[in-house]
Formats: C-alpha cells, structure tokens, sequence
C-alpha cells in the first residue's frame, strides 16, 4: 500500500507563499484515515500527472487534483487550516 504525505501549508498574508512549510511526514493510509476518523478533515491532495491520473482508477472521491508541477501556480486553491495529505499512487 502507498505511503502517503501529510503537511500544513503555513500562507503568508495575501498571499501565494509556499515558504515556511512544515516538515512533511510519511504517513500509512490507516493514519491517514485516522485523520478523518478524528474529524480533523484532511485534504487529500492527488499530485500526479494527468496521464496517470487519466489512467488510474484509484482516486479518493472528494479529493482536490493539482499536478505537483502546477501546485505553486494554483496554491490559492488548496484550503487552508487544514491537514494536508498528498499522495500520487
């Protein structure tokens, strides 16, 4: 099974800022469904490319797809307060 990522993103204010990030941890897929379990309301964050994506059948429903190399283009759409998990398998 995949091992998946979690982060806060810290934003400056106004802004598109993807500084000051904390340490990004490996986390299993249990604990992150613990993260759901606990109510915290993780985003999952889906990275891959769109060829991958296009081709897969394992997508989390409810998660948000940023193309890891469009991810700092498109910050402002990730919420904020929140868990992040990203993952790409």
């Amino acid at each position: 099974m995949p091992a998946c990522v979690a982060a806060r993103l810290n934003f400056g204010r106004g802004g598109k800022k993807l500084g000051d990030l904390r340490e990004p941890v490996r986390i299993s897929p249990e604990e992150a469904w613990r993260l759901v379990e606990e109510g915290r309301a993780p985003v999952f964050l889906d990275t891959r490319n769109a060829r991958h994506y296009a081709q897969s059948d394992v997508q989390i429903p409810g998660s948000l797809y940023i193309w890891r190399e469009e991810l700092e283009a498109r910050i402002e759409e990730v919420p904020r307060g929140r868990p992040i998990v990203t993952y790409c398998a």
